[in-house]
Order: structure tokens, then C-alpha cells, then sequence
């Protein structure tokens, strides 16, 4: 039995939300200078990922989200009432930090003003840069599937966790993930965002 659940094709997410970004912008009456005073990002940076010629990292992706007043979920693109299904290897990949070498995580769930849940897939190799400091409202779980990793919070303190262990924790708390060890690790994280 073939399912009737066929996936979108996965539209450029650099063009997705520098679209929705300006779209926001303009119709908050909001300057590209006054939306970078608030995100805490140059305007040049603004100007570029507007004209899809930039990527956000996650961190930043929220940051900007939090400036126009709305979710990350809704920049990343509007929702469809159906049920959304990402295939093995398929979805936006978004990166978790903006060196040269972030790492490039897996959108899984689906996007839109009116999605609350948020899922990404990520793969963390020895030789990928460390992810930016990370803070958004709500919760955030991470499960662990393979590997170790080291939740670090703002604070000092930080958890390890390896295959099979979870974490639940608030998202205004300052926080990144650093690889343990020289293998690299798989992990779910489920965003609840608040506000």
C-alpha cells in the first residue's frame, strides 16, 4: 500500500526566510538598522540574508524571529494543514553556527506562524566548529542517539550526556552542545517555543 503523503519539495531555506524576513520587516514599518539593533546582527548582515545572499545561523534565526515578534517556525515558511513527512536524508538543513565548518542540522518538523513544535536532527562530526551560544524562550528535549555530547549552560555548569540519555530544560538559559571524544554523535532536540 503506497501512502497519499508525498513530500514537498524543499524550497531554498536561505530564500524562504529572507523573504519572510522582509515581508515581516516592512509590514511592522521597521528599518533593516532598527531590526539589526534588536537582533544584535549588523544591518549588512539583514540586507543579505533579505536579498538570499546569507544564511542564519539557528541562534540567530531566533534572535531575528524574537525582533519581528514571531517564532523562528514562522520564518522558515507557512504551514500546510496536512501531515508533514520528512524522508531519511531530506530537509532544510540549517547550520548551528557560522564558521566554516558548523555544523548543518535537519529541519524535521513542519514550519509555519501557527506551528509550536520544532524538531531537529543533528550530526556532530570531531572537525565541526562549536556551536554559538544559544537562548530562546520555551523548552528544549535532547535525545541522544549515538555518541556523547556535553550541554554546556551560560551559568558554568554543564551535563554530559551519551547514547540513550535525554535532557529537558528551559531555553533562556544560555546553552551549546560540545562533541565528547573523537566519534561523532547523532541527536533529536524538540523545541517548544514559548511566548
Amino acid at each position: 500500500m503506497t501512502s497519499s503523503l508525498t513530500p514537498a519539495p524543499e524550497p531554498d531555506p536561505a530564500a524562504r526566510i529572507g523573504g519572510e524576513v522582509r515581508a515581516r520587516r516592512t509590514a511592522a514599518g521597521m528599518t533593516i538598522a532598527e531590526l539589526s539593533r534588536r537582533a544584535d546582527v549588523s544591518a549588512a548582515f539583514i540586507s543579505q540574508v533579505e536579498a538570499s545572499r546569507s544564511y542564519m545561523s539557528i541562534p540567530t534565526l531566533y534572535r531575528v524571529a524574537a525582533a519581528l515578534g514571531c517564532t523562528a517556525n514562522a520564518l522558515l515558511g507557512t504551514s500546510e494543514s496536512r501531515p508533514h513527512v520528512t524522508r531519511a536524508g531530506a530537509g532544510p538543513r540549517l547550520p548551528a553556527g557560522s564558521g566554516e565548518h558548523t555544523q548543518l542540522t535537519r529541519l524535521l518538523s513542519r514550519t509555519g506562524d501557527d506551528v509550536r513544535l520544532e524538531s531537529y536532527h543533528y550530526l556532530i562530526y570531531p572537525e565541526d566548529d562549536d556551536q554559538e551560544w544559544f537562548e530562546h524562550s520555551g523548552e528544549d528535549f535532547v535525545y541522544v542517539i549515538a555518541g556523547t555530547i556535553a550541554v554546556e549552560f551560560d551559568d558554568g555548569s554543564e551535563l554530559e550526556l551519551a547514547a540513550g540519555d535525554s535532557l529537558h530544560h528551559a531555553g533562556m538559559v544560555g546553552h551549546r552542545w560540545v562533541l565528547r571524544g573523537d566519534v561523532s554523535a547523532e541527536v533529536l532536540c524538540i523545541v517548544a517555543p514559548g511566548g
